[in-house]
């Protein structure tokens, strides 16, 4: 890394776990359950690991990135061949060697750590988007985040046999597996499907009845014959560590007739936002198009009320190395969307006295219109 003399380099920080941070796997490719340090200037990146983790980095890491170990690194920026320190030491003669004092860094970047480069002169500098790029996904991320759609799908169709399986009792609740099955029960074999293929599916909601009025209640207790469950699984693919999203809302036995008339109106917005996705139409202008649907089905929102009811989310968001990311796709929305966008499309109904209507498919947005990652089938009742 050597700066030119014609202009101040463009200078770029990141640290942390990549595991858990979506901008350093897009930078390295490189998954580490351990915080490493990612530098660029102008364009040269590098990765500094700890020698755990250098055999496996040299093999994994993206094209273009030079790997380095913490002893290796010492030696080029003369801080011993092992630094004290740790990242601050790194970062700091990393600096100094490229004669850069102000750094980028993303919004998250460790506070501590930003205080102590400042001790050394070294200015981390935050910025909201730090890959803006990403919004607008390759093929070959496309086809990444097809894969995690997949794994959702294989965990919802693993719900589904055993809700068939299930046997009502006299007084409402299923019986599988030698007792009650529950909202936990179900979740853990949504997890079990999805971790034999290669996934991980954390927090995903399995919320029966009036539980699933509250849009984000993971659920518990016991599942009621008639009553609606909300599914909403979004699994990550451990080999990429893109994530998939779906949202299916069933019954089990014969569903109420709000129940019914709420399913029907959520699949008709679904559709109505579909059909107006295409590049360059703003995120709002769908959420719209999915809200009058629901109106003219005649459900009233109302967001203030406690609590509240009716369609009082957004419709979507972005899906790729995080769940949830750019673009937004709802009432308050700025952003306009562009061909490669991968967005979620998931209207619901929530009514605290029976729960909530929520479907949800995965779209890859094109010029004329989008593709739809999802491919398994909607319905409501299971007999």
């Amino acid at each position: 890394m050597k700066r030119g003399n014609r202009r101040p380099p463009a200078a770029r920080m990141i640290y942390a776990a990549s595991e858990r941070c979506a901008d350093l796997l897009y930078a390295t490719g490189f998954l580490a359950p351990d915080p490493f340090l990612w530098l660029s200037v102008d364009g040269q990146a590098m990765a500094v690991l700890s020698e755990l983790e250098i055999g496996r980095a040299r093999k994994q890491m993206r094209p273009g990135v030079e790997v380095l170990s913490h002893t290796e690194a010492g030696r080029r920026w003369r801080i011993g061949r092992r630094p004290q320190g740790g990242a601050v030491a790194l970062a700091a003669a990393c600096a100094k060697s490229c004669g850069v004092r102000k750094w980028s860094v993303p919004a998250d970047f460790p506070l501590e750590l930003a205080r102590r480069l400042a001790r050394r002169g070294v200015e981390a500098e935050p910025v909201r988007e730090f890959f803006p790029e990403r919004r607008r996904k390759r093929a070959e991320e496309i086809e990444h985040i097809r894969a995690g759609v997949r794994l959702a799908e294989l965990g919802l169709a693993r719900a589904m046999e055993v809700l068939r399986g299930a046997q009502p009792r006299a007084d409402g609740r299923l019986l599988w597996g030698g007792g009650t099955l529950t909202a936990e029960c179900l979740r853990g074999e949504i997890a079990a499907a999805i971790a034999r293929a290669g996934g991980t599916a954390a927090h995903t909601i399995a919320a029966p009845g009036p539980q699933g009025a509250d849009p984000h209640r993971t659920g518990e207790g016991p599942i009621q014959l008639g009553q609606p469950i909300v599914l909403d699984i979004f699994p990550r693919d451990d080999a990429t560590g893109y994530f998939g999203d779906l949202t299916r809302t069933v019954v089990k036995g014969r569903a109420p007739e709000a129940v019914r008339k709420a399913f029907a109106a959520v699949q008709a917005a679904k559709a109505q936002a579909m059909a107006a996705i295409h590049a360059g139409v703003a995120g709002r202008q769908v959420h719209e198009a999915a809200a009058a649907e629901l109106s003219r089905h005649g459900f009233v929102t109302d967001a203030n009320a406690r609590p509240p009811h009716g369609f009082f989310h957004g419709l979507g968001h972005g899906l790729g190395l995080d769940v949830h990311e750019a673009p937004r796709v709802s009432a308050r929305s700025e952003d306009v969307l562009e061909a490669g966008n991968v967005v979620t499309v998931e209207p619901g109904l929530y009514y605290p006295e029976w729960g909530g209507i929520r479907i949800e498919d995965v779209v890859a947005v094109t010029a004329s219109g989008c593709e739809n990652l999802t491919t398994a089938d909607t319905f409501l009742e299971i007999e």
